[in-house]
């Protein structure tokens, strides 16, 4: 018996050892990643050695997340680990919950009151100041609200709705409400969000079009009006790459195009270039194809379409992308600010190019977590 378990330990052992061996002569000749397609974000390169460092901590725990990130084979672990946890019925992996149908949902928190007045302040601010133009404010909500009957039961979420209407009521007089909760609530049986990322669809955006053109008092364009065209079947966004829930089906992304074409100039100041289309079909290639719409996010873009004289200010986080082709054929120059990365004064802006109207849209997760709109007064 005492043989059999001696013989027993040096199995484990050496088994032990020729394994750590060979994971060490692969990742060896296993090229550094920078980046992670599948999760879409910079992956941990090895840290510089130093004793401060060394016995300070920092070296040590830089080279844990290192090593992490760098495993060899690490997607397919990754893999393998999401497939254990969903089979042990986990349904919640960093904030991320796994609903029904596939749906991956954001966990959305309560902001603190004096964050939340501080925006509202700055945007209120920007109203006073810009006395005579028209402005208009599209607080969208996420999926985890309009889809909430997908999701896990007894998923800890804060009520997004309840935050809407404070907005709404905490807003300026002179700012126009565009209430599009009822109108994605009434089509929450459609694809309207997708599955894997924290974006509305373009269908979603659509609604969203016709309802802000119903509050600005113009006409809409019905669907019938476009070429509805699917440009992907394989979009896993960004709630799957944070989440790490893996073998879930992918998004597909759609494009509605208008029968009859019209001459476009879409104008990128941060990259001086200019272009005829608000598609960037290269990202299609890319892990993040939501880029497809507007090349993603810039500080400052003009799009001109020269259909009439009227001119809009889009003050805006990424789920404006989908909405503003909807907005080409009845404003003539569109410019789009995303204050992420813009830093001049909007109201200059505003008077300097005779903006009549500003919408500023931005969905519910980003306005309260994002510090950014209050540079909105700045």
């Amino acid at each position: 018996m005492k043989r059999n378990r001696d013989l027993y330990k040096y199995m484990i052992g050496g088994t032990l050892i020729i394994f750590i061996g060979f994971m060490s002569l692969i990742d060896f000749f296993t090229p550094k990643k920078i980046f992670s397609e599948m999760e879409n974000r910079r992956l941990e390169e090895k840290p510089e050695f130093s004793m401060k460092k060394l016995f300070g901590g920092n070296y040590t725990s830089s080279y844990e997340k290192y090593v992490s990130d760098q495993f060899p084979f690490r997607n397919f672990f990754i893999g393998v680990k999401s497939d254990c946890e969903r089979i042990a019925g986990k349904v919640e992996n960093n904030e991320v919950y796994l609903g029904k149908d596939g749906y991956l949902f954001e966990k959305f928190k309560t902001p603190q009151r004096e964050e939340f007045e501080k925006k509202i302040d700055a945007i209120n601010s920007f109203a006073v100041s810009n006395p005579n133009v028209d402005k208009y404010f599209m607080l969208v909500p996420n999926s985890v609200k309009i889809l909430e009957d997908k999701l896990p039961k007894f998923a800890p979420v804060d009520d997004e709705l309840a935050l809407i209407e404070r907005v709404q009521k905490s807003l300026d007089k002179n700012i126009s409400f565009v209430d599009v909760y009822d109108t994605l609530l009434s089509k929450n049986h459609e694809y309207i969000y997708y599955k894997t990322d924290h974006h509305w669809t373009t269908k979603g955006a659509f609604y969203a079009y016709e309802k802000f053109c119903e509050d600005v008092g113009i006409t809409p364009h019905n669907e019938g009006y476009f070429d509805i065209n699917e440009a992907t079947c394989e979009f896993y966004g960004s709630l799957y790459s944070k989440s790490g829930f893996r073998r879930l089906s992918p998004d597909s992304i759609q494009l509605y195009i208008p029968k009859t074409k019209k001459e476009l100039e879409v104008e990128y100041f941060d990259e001086e270039k200019i272009e005829d289309t608000l598609y960037d079909f290269s990202g299609l290639n890319k892990k993040d194809k939501y880029t497809i719409f507007l090349g993603g996010n810039h500080p400052l873009i003009k799009i001109s379409s020269n259909v009439n004289e009227k001119k809009l200010l889009i003050v805006k986080d990424s789920y404006a992308n989908s909405l503003i082709p909807f907005l080409t054929d009845h404003f003539g120059q569109i410019y789009v600010v995303d204050l992420r990365y813009f830093d001049e004064d909007l109201s200059s802006l505003i008077e300097k190019e005779n903006i009549g109207d500003v919408l500023i849209l931005f969905n519910v997760k980003t306005f309260f977590e994002d510090d950014s709109i209050r540079k909105i007064s700045w």
